[in-house]
């Protein structure tokens, strides 16, 4: 149904640069008038699971102050050791998952998004050489669980959900998976399916303009 998930995607360069430039090219996110105060960067790892192309996803550690027990990509904020985006994402994830650095391919960058608060969030694109459940080695303080979710699970319509909020915008959630994805990583989510399969994938989101109450 999708012949870009392909497992031959990920040693297809020439294709990841497309789906790159798909990504880069979608229009930018601001959420906030305000300018984010701090910067963040996370990884949108690729992998093969049972030879299906898939995503990961953690589940933040109730030991976090921040955000815990929600589902996120691998990510964190970017400091004076990072030299960039892509250097901040790879070494959240290898931190998170206790993979090795060198399993990580990066294809390149999508468009910084401030949210409506928090710091701004770069999103890297990438995938996981080789990747095998038995090596992962959380960090227990920071990820309670590690999960994976075949894209074509989340790219068909019967897994999608959405919110619709009265300040007149929708986002997307995401079901059926190990767990829900909802939140800046749906939208994260959202924009990636998007790139990744043009045309394939629905990217508009059901709004109604005005609900009306239901009539006695």
């Amino acid at each position: 149904r999708f012949p870009i998930l392909h497992p031959a995607l990920l040693a297809n360069v020439t294709q990841q640069q497309q789906v790159v430039a798909r990504f880069q090219a979608l229009p930018k996110l601001r959420l906030s008038k305000e300018p984010a105060k701090k910067e963040a960067a996370i990884l949108i790892p690729l992998c093969l699971v049972d030879g299906k192309l898939s995503l990961l996803y953690t589940l933040r550690s109730n030991k976090l102050r921040n955000h815990r027990g929600q589902v996120s990509f691998p990510g964190g904020m970017k400091d004076a050791r990072d030299a960039s985006y892509e250097t901040c994402a790879v070494r959240e994830f290898v931190e998170e998952t206790g993979l090795p650095n060198e399993s990580v391919r990066v294809w390149g960058r999508g468009n910084t998004i401030i949210p409506y608060f928090g710091p701004s969030i770069t999103p890297i694109v990438g995938h996981v050489a080789d990747f095998a459940p038995s090596q992962l080695r959380l960090s227990t303080d920071e990820v309670a669980k590690v999960f994976t979710v075949p894209v074509e699970l989340f790219a068909s319509a019967a897994n999608r959900r959405h919110t619709q909020y009265r300040a007149n915008y929708t986002m997307p959630v995401f079901v059926n998976g190990d767990e829900t994805v909802w939140g800046i990583t749906a939208i994260i989510t959202h924009l990636f399916l998007t790139a990744l399969l043009p045309g394939a994938y629905s990217a508009s989101l059901p709004f109604v303009r005005k609900y009306e109450p239901l009539k006695s």
